[in-house]
C-alpha cells in the first residue's frame, strides 16, 4: 500500500492508518440506498459483499527540502474511543510516520477537529512534536469547546480532552485565518460547513498543485450527488455549496476518506484518479531530498 504523490519539489504522503474502514451507508448518508449500478457502488469505493461504503482513514505529509508539514492526524493510538474500529488502536500510525526516515515536523495543520483527524499527535497527554506549532482555525476551536461541541462529541468520548486540549496546555495551539499560508508550499482554503471552522490545504509543487479537500467530502456518492451531506455536517447546507464549488474547480483533489490513491480529478459526474502523480513505494525522506 505504500505511495507517494509528486510534485515536483514537493511531495505529499499519506499516512494510512486504516486503508479499508467499511461503513454503513445509512449511517452517514441517512435514507441512502445506493445505485448498485452506479460507479460509486462499485469496488474501490463499495464493498459488495456487506453492502458497504468503502473509507479511508489517512493524514499527510507535506515535505521539501527545507519544510515538513503534518496535515491531520487520523484517530491515533490506545484513545477510548466509542466507535469499535477507532477505540484503542495499536500505534499503526506512528510506524508510518517513523518509516520515512522522519523524526519530527516543523509544523501540524488541523483541517478540522473530528477524532479522526487529531488523535495521533498526542499519547497519554504528551505531544508527538512538542516543538510543532499546531494550527487550527479559532472559531473551530470555539466550537468544539462549546457545549454544542460538547453534545456532539457524544458519539465519540470527549477526543477534546485527550487529543487537543493537550496540546493548549502545551501552548503549541495556534490560531490562524481560514485563509493563512500555513507553509512554503501550503495555504489554507477556507471551506465552513462540515464543521464552522474546516479548511482545506492547497499545496504548491514546481510539478503541480493538489488541494487536500478534507471532509468536505466523504464519498464518490457525493461527487455524483454533491447536495448529499453527511449526517455529522454542523450546516448541512454549507458543506453541499462547499462541495459543488470545489468539484466545479477543475482542481486536482485529495479527500482524506475516498479510497486509495485517493487523489484524482472530476471526470463527467465520476472521479478519476490522478495516476500520474502516484509513485509507488515507501517514501523515504532523506533519499528523496538527495534524489
Amino acid at each position: 500500500m505504500a505511495h507517494w504523490f509528486d510534485l515536483g519539489d514537493v511531495a505529499v504522503v499519506p499516512l494510512i492508518e486504516d486503508d479499508r474502514l467499511l461503513i454503513d451507508p445509512g449511517e452517514f448518508f441517512p435514507g441512502l440506498e445506493p445505485d448498485l449500478a452506479d460507479w460509486y457502488a462499485q469496488e474501490p469505493w463499495f464493498d459488495r459483499a456487506t453492502g458497504k461504503l468503502v473509507f479511508v482513514i489517512q493524514s499527510f505529509l507535506v515535505c521539501s527540502a527545507d519544510e515538513v508539514l503534518l496535515v491531520d492526524a487520523c484517530v491515533g493510538a490506545g484513545k477510548d474511543r466509542r466507535r469499535a474500529e477507532f477505540d484503542q488502536l495499536p500505534d499503526r500510525w506512528m510506524r508510518q510516520f517513523l518509516a520515512t526516515g522522519l523524526r519530527d515536523v516543523d509544523a501540524v495543520v488541523f483541517t478540522h477537529l473530528h477524532a479522526d483527524h487529531v488523535g495521533a499527535v498526542t499519547t497519554q497527554q504528551e505531544l508527538a512534536f512538542p516543538a510543532a506549532p499546531h494550527f487550527v482555525v479559532e472559531e473551530e476551536f470555539r466550537y468544539w469547546s462549546s457545549e454544542a461541541g460538547a453534545a456532539a462529541m457524544q458519539r465519540t468520548g470527549d477526543y477534546l480532552a485527550d487529543s487537543v486540549l493537550p496540546i493548549e496546555r502545551a501552548g503549541q495551539l495556534s490560531f490562524v485565518a481560514p485563509d493563512a499560508v500555513v507553509g512554503k508550499h501550503a495555504e489554507l482554503v477556507p471551506a465552513a460547513g462540515h464543521t464552522p471552522g474546516n479548511v482545506c490545504v492547497r499545496v504548491r509543487g514546481s510539478a503541480g498543485t493538489i488541494l487536500l479537500a478534507g471532509d468536505t467530502m466523504h464519498h464518490g456518492v457525493q461527487v455524483r450527488h454533491p447536495e448529499l451531506s453527511t449526517r455529522y455536517c454542523v450546516e448541512p447546507g454549507e458543506a453541499a455549496e462547499v462541495r459543488r464549488e470545489l468539484l466545479g474547480s477543475g482542481a486536482v483533489l485529495l479527500p482524506t476518506h475516498f479510497p486509495v490513491p485517493s487523489v484524482g480529478r472530476v471526470r463527467r459526474g465520476g472521479f478519476e484518479f490522478a495516476d500520474e502523480l502516484v509513485r509507488g513505494g515507501q517514501f523515504r525522506y532523506q533519499e528523496w531530498v538527495g534524489s
